[in-house]
């Protein structure tokens, strides 16, 4: 352990930095961040600005049967620019997974064919406002659950394609969030105090990303029309408007919504005789992942 003398030099103080550590981390015109922790200790975190004049974010990648998933990995790790390597053969299959990764990652687009590479790049913000993201994802799913109660009664095939087609924008808006979430956890100049939340909120757009997947696996491949109770519907719809509303600092009390979470677990065992168990294993499955958006709040 090392100790280094505190001098006030007119109304302010200062401590020199070893030189070893200062040449390793930051050079001559580097800059710190200073965050002062809860046990009065004080944390100096090199900022390194010559990595961001260096210019976007990069990475290349490989054609292969894993390309999708890397596109989503680069996309979720915060990668502006994504260069796919291409031969002449694998050139057609690369362009189709683009196409599939470009519907489910916002902002994603090809701004680039040459021969041997194929160029992506993500037009996405980092200053997104998290909570409307969460509330978008929150009212697109809700909408999603009046929907599966209405394919449930009528047996409608086209009411079910609207469910799946706004599964897409659920897995769209899940994306963004956690390209947001990972990229704000990284970032030495947001606030230490606020990422406690962000971990909240990936827990909670997490959950409503599986909610959307829910209802979209009920419905894909139709379903036979059944009479299911109109309180469920109810319950599970205020229950999740409240949950979401206390996560995000809202209005309204956790004494109520867990009242609301106490009625519809009672629904739901009161219907088991009523309902097919796939149904009652979807509303089982959602009850559950909207009981832990509420244990956050």
């Amino acid at each position: 352990m090392e100790t280094r003398r505190v001098v006030k030099i007119g109304g302010s103080y200062y401590v020199a930095l070893p030189r070893s550590w200062v040449s390793e981390n930051i050079g001559d015109r580097g800059v710190v961040v200073l965050e002062a922790e809860e046990d009065g200790s004080l944390r100096i975190t090199p900022l390194k600005i010559r990595d961001r004049r260096e210019g976007v974010k990069s990475i290349r990648v490989t054609c292969g049967g894993d390309l999708h998933r890397k596109l989503v990995s680069a996309y979720l790790r915060g990668f502006e620019v994504v260069e796919v390597a291409v031969s002449d053969e694998c050139r057609d299959e690369v362009l189709r997974v683009v196409e599939r990764a470009r519907q489910i990652l916002l902002g994603l687009e090809v701004v680039g064919e040459e021969p041997g590479t194929i160029t992506l790049q993500c037009f996405t913000r980092p200053d997104y406002d998290l909570n409307s993201i969460v509330q978008r994802m929150s009212s697109i799913t809700l909408a999603m659950l009046r929907l599966t109660f209405q394919v449930l009664e009528t047996g409608d095939p086209s009411l079910a394609e609207k469910v799946l087609a706004m599964d897409d924008i659920v897995d769209r808006l899940y994306f963004l969030a956690v390209r947001i979430i990972r990229s704000r956890v990284s970032d030495p100049l947001y606030p230490s105090s606020e990422k406690p939340r962000l971990v909240d909120i990936r827990l909670v757009v997490r959950n409503l990303e599986n909610i959307g997947d829910l209802y979209e696996r009920l419905l894909r491949g139709g379903i036979e029309p059944e009479k299911v109770p109109g309180d469920l519907l109810s319950l599970l719809e205020s229950l999740q408007r409240s949950a979401v509303a206390l996560v995000l600092g809202e209005s309204g009390s956790r004494e109520n919504a867990l009242e609301l979470y106490s009625k519809l677990e009672k629904a739901l065992e009161g219907s088991r005789t009523s309902i097919s168990p796939r149904v009652l294993e979807t509303l089982d499955g959602v009850s559950s992942l909207l009981r832990d958006i509420l244990d956050l709040a």
